[in-house]
Formats: structure tokens, sequence, C-alpha cells
């Protein structure tokens, strides 16, 4: 025998509070984008140590004679090290050259540092060896996070 059930008033008062919160959140992803541009600092950080292993794609070795001339002059600061600019410009928020720019759902993370442009294409004299990267299990944790 079927059983008739009849709701005449539902307090939907707790779900609406709930709904409006995760509206309120979905238009504001600057925590999320805090936490990413930490990470990606993070992976920078690592990528100057390994000499650009962390994104998979080591950093070609500097020439003999560029080598030698730069440990003379500079010390052993390692590729893509010589005034610590470049490398801190990626792995510090307030470096000369970092690029840190956070809106309510877009984010800029990266370098003004001039010549970072020509290690992260090459040119006909020096190989590509890219300072700049997203690492590949970002776009996920990110999505996590979100």
């Amino acid at each position: 025998m079927p059983v008739n059930v009849h709701i005449k008033e539902v307090d939907t008062s707790r779900l609406t509070r709930r709904f409006a919160a995760m509206s309120k959140r979905a238009s504001d992803f600057r925590p999320v984008l805090r936490w990413v541009f930490q990470e990606l600092q993070k992976a920078h950080r690592d990528n100057f140590k390994t000499q650009g292993s962390v994104d998979g794609f080591p950093w070609a070795p500097l020439s003999p004679g560029y080598a030698s001339w730069k440990l003379a002059n500079y010390g052993s600061g390692g590729i893509l090290v010589r005034t610590g600019a470049l490398e801190s410009s990626l792995t510090f928020d307030n470096a000369r050259g970092a690029v840190r720019e956070i809106g309510l759902t877009t984010a800029s993370f990266g370098t003004n540092i001039p010549y970072a442009k020509f290690h992260q294409s090459g040119t006909r004299f020096m190989p590509r060896r890219k300072p700049v990267f997203v690492p590949p299990v970002m776009a996920l944790r990110t999505a996590t996070a979100v």
C-alpha cells in the first residue's frame, strides 16, 4: 500500500547560507593563488639547485671556456646564476624583478629580469635553459586545492 507524504514547509536557510558561502569562495581565488605562488617558488628553488632537473629538462652544461671564465669571475654559483638576480626573482616574493600579481580569479607569476627571456628561449649563441616553468603536477594540485 503506497504511503503519501506531504511536505508543507522546509527550512532551507542552512542550505541557502552554504550556497552563498560557496559562491563567495568561487569568486575569490586569492587564497589558492597565494598557495600556488608558494609552491611555484619551491619548485623554482629546487630547479635552480638541480640545474633544471625538476621540470624534466636538465639545463645544458656551460661551454668549457665560459665555465672556466665564469668560475674565475663569479665563483661557483651554478648554471643561470651569476649575480643571483634571476634566481631570487623566481624564488622570493619581494626580490628585484619578481612578478607576483594576484587578482580575484587570475594571477601572474614570473620575472621581469631582462635577460630571462634569452635563457627561456635560447639564442643562436646560447642553448635554451628554461628558468620559468610550471611543474607537471601543478594543475592537478591546484584543482584539488580549489
